[in-house]
């Protein structure tokens, strides 16, 4: 069980966090001051620092916040990050394809507000860049494992199957965020199932 000196510190971490994401969404990621987060969280620029010395350290604590949501393990280790994705792809079932889409699209609204500052930031700081297009290979990975462990497809396409079922994915999620465009959800991802069904599981 944490200290109370623990909680508290955890408390205060959550609070700048939370604050952030708030100012990055309404003004943008280079518009927003430290100074700002600091302010609506309570507490002044030393204190922030201390929690994060640098932007990118803030936007670490964003990347760790979203792979809680997707229970996806938290920087490297042995083996895939999210099984569960892997496991998908191996099984190749439009259904099942289609209902572990459904379950992410029902947590967008917990985490897809941190990967659009994610991106946002990627584009001005190469650290977070880097942190980025890592994460995004993380999960083509998990693609790439299923794809192999079912022996299915030339090994050679795997990489580009998994990029381009990755790519379709992010831009419908951004359909309800960053370009607060509302279409049917439940259409698109009926699409989306369809499209990584054969990209990812139909061999023919």
């Amino acid at each position: 069980m944490p200290s109370l000196r623990e909680a508290q510190k955890q408390l205060t971490r959550d609070t700048i966090v939370e604050r952030a994401l708030e100012l990055f969404t309404e003004k943008g990621y280079a518009a927003t001051k430290i100074e700002e987060i600091a302010a609506a969280a309570g507490t002044t620029r030393v204190t922030f620092y201390a929690y994060y010395p640098t932007r990118a350290d803030l936007m670490k604590d964003f990347m760790a916040r979203v792979n809680a949501v997707l229970e996806r393990a938290d920087g490297p280790g042995s083996g895939s990050t999210a099984v569960e994705l892997v496991e998908v792809v191996r099984a190749g079932e439009l259904s099942g394809v289609l209902a572990w889409l459904e379950s992410r699209a029902a947590l967008w609204p917990a985490f897809r507000p941190y990967l659009d500052v994610l991106d946002e930031a990627a584009v001005l700081d190469p650290e977070v860049r880097t942190m980025v297009e890592g994460w995004h290979e993380e999960v083509i990975s998990d693609m790439v494992r299923g794809m192999k462990l079912a022996g299915r497809f030339p090994e050679e396409t795997h990489h580009i199957r998994g990029t381009l079922a990755f790519t379709q994915l992010d831009y419908v999620a951004t359909l309800w965020t960053r370009r607060k465009l509302e279409p049917n959800r439940e259409h698109a991802l009926e699409v989306l199932a369809d499209s990584w069904y054969h990209l990812l599981c139909d061999a023919g």
